[in-house]
């Protein structure tokens, strides 16, 4: 993955999600009461918080993938011998067209998906709880 990154395409996350809401002046009863506002920013604060947790579990590249305006994946990861593209949702609805354009692209042997529903593992998904997304992507192994 290295090899092929795009120096000037990259998303830069803030690995603490305190300092996330601090930098962007959101008063904590707007997180936690999670008004109108706050929707715009539950997608940043839930990939912050995945980039945070796949970092402390041992992967220390994350990359992202995009094919123009057509289709991103969040975040690409790569161990020894595997590739796997994670699919952030910070509900409860996981279509995946991303995947989906991303799979008809590289053929991964895994499409990720992490959101706030449970596990699950189907002939074309993975499905990661966002509480066990530090697991990632060892369970699937």
């Amino acid at each position: 993955l290295n090899a092929n990154q795009e120096k000037n395409i990259f998303k830069k996350d803030m690995l603490d999600v305190g300092v996330l809401g601090a930098m962007l002046d959101l008063s904590p009863k707007i997180i936690i009461e999670g008004d109108k506002l706050f929707s715009w920013y539950n997608g940043v604060f839930t990939e912050n918080y995945v980039a945070q947790q796949v970092i402390t579990s041992g992967i220390k590249k994350l990359y992202y993938w995009t094919s123009g305006h057509q289709a991103e994946i969040d975040f690409i990861m790569q161990t020894d011998e595997y590739i796997y593209p994670l699919e952030v949702k910070s509900g409860t609805n996981l279509k995946a067209k991303s995947l989906k354009v991303y799979k008809g692209k590289y053929n991964p042997k895994y499409l990720c998906r992490t959101s706030m529903l449970n596990f699950s593992k189907s002939k074309m998904y993975c499905d990661f709880p966002l509480y066990a997304i530090s697991l990632f992507p060892e369970l699937l192994l």
